[in-house]
């Protein structure tokens, strides 16, 4: 089903896209032609800094038209973009611009002096809106399985992961992401707020490419704006992360016409029945989630809509695989054959057109998690008779306590039924006694007590005791890491 390169799927969109706005932020408009010459002057800029099919280089930027425009024109060239976290710390930013052997970064103006500690200062390239080509672009050759980028995976659980996809890999998510959002034509417009180093910035960015919506680009994120944002551009979907969506409406969303959504989307965390009931009375009627992750693609989604997130116990399914899609829940300590029954908890295990191809520089990683197509996820979870998909957390997140193996994911979706709370982290804690203790982080709309939350868990047998938080903290904020979910392990410091 999917087209063999991203490439042509860029080309393609520009010409059919012709007249009509494809790509804008706040400076900045691009028609489907006027994107395409871009992308052309782009190319032709690259080969000028000495940069050739299979080289790789690094962006240090915030989501804009310039990144885009020069995003594509490495798909379109064969030269191998990689995005990094511009939250993230210089010395690991070093580090992987090392591993990757990035020749060139390229970075906004007002971030040059942050890029030119990174990396060489006369390999540093501000990011122009103001390109244009002597003379039309010789296309180059290239084939469905040419490395087409990298994706640095969080690293809020270890060490970062280089992700490795291909032309036709980015086709594939290209193609099947619409899925996920229920949006389908040229009439449909998305805003981007989350930074291009996230894999969610692919996920989304190039299903639209596709459709030939409209991409908006938001610089930085803050909730009345993006309201206004929505009201304004008449957006058809708008994409949160579960947090993020809850600051938004403790905005007053009621305030704003946002009768042209089409769709809520949340991916990234765990969903709640408080979550999709108010998303649907504060934002859209349809609501839709989606299980995507950097090695998967938008092939591997599992995606869920209002018919299933709105029935009883269905909130925190991720819903079933898209269309072509094959996933597993296998023995995590078994092989990809060594499938479990249904409800029984597993490693979630996905193959699909748009799996990456292995980790960069890493051939024992790649052997390890790949294989025949198929891939080992480290997320756990489990199939239900009904075929739905839940997601119960991560290996890295299990909690050791007492001999009984906890899930934080488990343990937070509990504490946030409880209407006071807004946002919550669960970590595992060394303890002479039970070798690790639960303990709960929690940001509260209004004053709780700890034993009225774990009364609470434990009275709507939310919970049974041995999952129950030792101890329950409460903050103004939670910490964020560098693509913006929970970094736990920072709360781990904190609590020894």
């Amino acid at each position: 089903m999917a087209s063999s390169t991203i490439a042509s799927i860029i080309k393609q969109a520009c010409t059919e896209k012709a007249e009509a706005t494809f790509i804008a932020d706040e400076n900045q408009s691009l028609n489907g032609i006027e994107l395409w010459e871009n992308i052309d002057a782009a190319v032709v800029h690259l080969y000028e800094l000495g940069l050739s099919k299979g080289d790789v280089v690094a962006f240090y930027c915030s989501s804009s038209v310039p990144h885009a425009v020069t995003f594509f024109a490495c798909l379109v060239s064969g030269i191998i973009p990689c995005c990094l976290h511009v939250r993230e710390t210089p010395e690991r930013n070093r580090k992987n611009i090392e591993f990757i052997e990035a020749k060139k970064i390229f970075t906004d103006l007002e971030l040059v002096e942050e890029a030119q500690e990174l990396i060489d200062a006369n390999n540093v390239i501000s990011l122009s809106n103001d390109l244009t080509a002597s003379e039309p672009l010789t296309s180059e050759v290239l084939e469905a399985d040419d490395p087409a980028v990298i994706l640095i995976s969080s690293g809020t659980t270890g060490v970062p992961k280089c992700i490795q996809h291909s032309q036709a890999t980015l086709a594939a998510t290209a193609v099947y992401g619409p899925y996920s959002y229920d949006c389908w034509d040229q009439s449909d417009s998305t805003m981007i707020i989350m930074a291009p180093s996230f894999a969610a910035w692919i996920h989304t960015v190039l299903p639209f490419i596709f459709i030939k919506g409209r991409v908006l680009f938001g610089a930085g994120f803050d909730p009345v704006n993006f309201l206004s944002t929505l009201e304004k551009e008449k957006i058809t979907l708008a994409p949160l992360v579960p947090t993020v969506w809850r600051m938004v409406m403790a905005a007053e969303p009621e305030k704003y016409d946002l009768s042209y959504l089409k769709t809520a989307f949340y991916s990234g965390e765990p969903g709640s029945e408080s979550l999709v009931e108010d998303l649907q009375a504060k934002i859209c009627v349809n609501v839709m989630t989606s299980y995507l992750t950097s090695e998967g693609g938008c092939a591997s989604g599992v995606i869920a809509g209002s018919d299933i997130l709105s029935k009883e116990g269905q909130a925190a399914s991720t819903g079933k695989p898209v269309k072509d899609t094959e996933v597993r829940i296998i023995d995590p300590e078994g092989s990809f054959d060594d499938q479990l029954p249904a409800r029984e908890i597993g490693e979630i295990a996905l193959k699909s057109a748009s799996i990456a191809i292995g980790y960069y520089g890493d051939a024992e990683g790649t052997k390890n998690k790949f294989f025949a197509g198929w891939w080992r996820s480290g997320d756990l979870g489990y199939i239900d008779e009904n075929g739905l998909i839940f997601v119960k957390g991560r290996l890295d997140n299990r909690i050791n306590t007492g001999g009984i193996k906890v899930y934080a994911e488990e343990v937070e979706a509990a504490l946030l039924k409880h209407p006071a709370v807004q946002m919550a982290a669960v970590v595992g804690v060394d303890d002479k006694k039970w070798g690790q203790r639960i303990e709960a982080h929690l940001v509260a709309s209004e004053t709780v007590g700890e034993d009225e939350l774990v009364n609470y868990c434990l009275d709507q047998e939310l919970l049974p005791k041995t999952h129950v938080p030792k101890a329950i903290h409460f903050h103004d904020a939670l910490p964020i890491g560098p693509t913006g979910k929970l970094y736990r392990r920072g709360l781990i410091f904190e609590s020894n």
